[in-house]
């Protein structure tokens, strides 16, 4: 038997004495503080200039960018077009137009977020995904008017995420400004 097992062996079958053992009871059986933040995922992404968290609730998947197929007549800065994702022709939109935000810095890693919302399915055209992350949903700031006033307003609060100020998409919002984009 190594000296490790031992010792854990020695700490892990030792008496506990009826103090430590009715202290240690009260802790496991005493609520939890109701005053714990409640956390929501999202995944962190760049549109353009902009850091803008999509919930994680109606994101399927990120892949990279691919081929576009315009849509003649309907095709433009917002709507580029229909993608493929998994074999499926999905609108895709460009998330950075559709907030209008700053073109992206050259050199970015463009990706496909394919979302399901109650208004169908969808590719977002974004710079960069960082990543998932969490935020306090309780504790959003209000969005800087150039995200609050934009043509199609997504954001309803804003939150510091890895360290980045990120804005926090709405899924009805964004929804309806996905569905937007498809009308000519």
């Amino acid at each position: 038997m190594s000296d490790d097992s031992l010792a854990s062996r020695i700490l892990f079958d030792r008496e506990v004495d009826s103090e430590t053992l009715a202290e240690w009871t009260a802790q496991a059986a005493a609520p939890k503080p109701s005053g714990e933040a409640r956390r929501t995922g999202a995944l962190l992404v760049r549109a353009g200039e902009e850091w803008i968290a999509i919930p994680a609730a109606i994101i399927d998947q990120a892949l990279p960018a691919g081929p576009v197929h315009k849509v003649p007549f309907l095709s433009g800065r917002t709507f580029l077009g229909l993608c493929n994702v998994d074999g499926e022709l999905t609108p895709c939109v460009s998330l950075a137009a559709l907030l209008c935000a700053e073109p992206a810095p050259p050199g970015s890693r463009a990706r496909f977020i394919a979302v399901s919302t109650l208004r169908g399915r969808f590719a977002l055209l974004v710079d960069e995904a960082f990543g998932a992350c969490g935020f306090d949903p309780d504790a959003l700031s209000p969005p800087p008017d150039t995200l609050a006033r934009s043509p199609h307003p997504v954001v309803r609060g804003m939150a510091v995420m890895e360290g980045r100020h990120a804005g926090i998409a709405d899924e009805e919002r964004l929804a309806h400004a996905l569905e937007e984009c498809l009308r000519p």
